[in-house]
């Protein structure tokens, strides 16, 4: 189930860096939006509601780019010049894409680091090697889905041409019957006509 392999990877990555706020965004391809799949720390309502354009913030701009990035203060980094949010205690964040073999499926955000330092450029780099392992595990997980998909549809298939079956051979058995009952009824006529 990919949805419990997010979890999963959610809860192990929080604990390897001891980030308190983490989330997963998956890409909708055919949207282009991100949205949470996978979520600690963070209200319901913010799960909820949550969806972003591909392209726009920074979990937007890492999906495009694939392209990590390593915030050690939001409030100094002079690609964002931004006061903290009060509920992240820190202003340090890391967010990285999710790549399967062939692209990049999502990204994984992680913020409120349980000892209030900076996330380091080793936390990154060692948060980056993990997720290349990992993606391998959600392709497989989406292709495992994909071919249960693709054999429930084929069951469904399967199941229709045998109703379709079913209500031939009786259409037939009706027939066969009617057409015997015709054949007994003409006998019958033709030796009443012809003692």
């Amino acid at each position: 189930n990919i949805q419990e392999i997010l979890q999963i990877v959610l809860q192990r990555t929080m604990g390897a860096v001891n980030a308190k706020i983490g989330s997963i965004m998956i890409l909708d391809e055919q949207k282009q939006t991100l949205s949470i799949a996978a979520a600690e720390g963070l209200d319901k309502s913010i799960i909820d509601k949550t969806t972003i354009n591909l392209g726009e913030g920074i979990a937007g701009k890492v999906v495009q780019t694939g392209e990590p990035v390593l915030v050690e203060d939001v409030e100094q980094d002079a690609r964002f010049m931004k006061a903290n949010d009060p509920k992240y205690e820190t202003s340090s964040f890391i967010c990285l894409p999710l790549r399967t073999r062939s692209k990049v499926m999502g990204v994984l955000n992680l913020s409120k680091r349980g000892d209030k330092k900076s996330f380091s450029q080793s936390d990154l780099n060692f948060l980056h090697t993990l997720l290349g392992h990992i993606g391998f595990a959600l392709e497989n997980a989406r292709l495992l889905k994909d071919a249960k998909e693709a054999a429930n549809k084929l069951r469904q298939v399967i199941d229709q041409q045998k109703r379709q079956l079913t209500a031939a051979q009786q259409q037939t058995i009706q027939s066969l019957k009617l057409s015997a009952l015709g054949q007994l009824l003409a006998g019958v006529a033709h030796e009443l006509n012809n003692p």
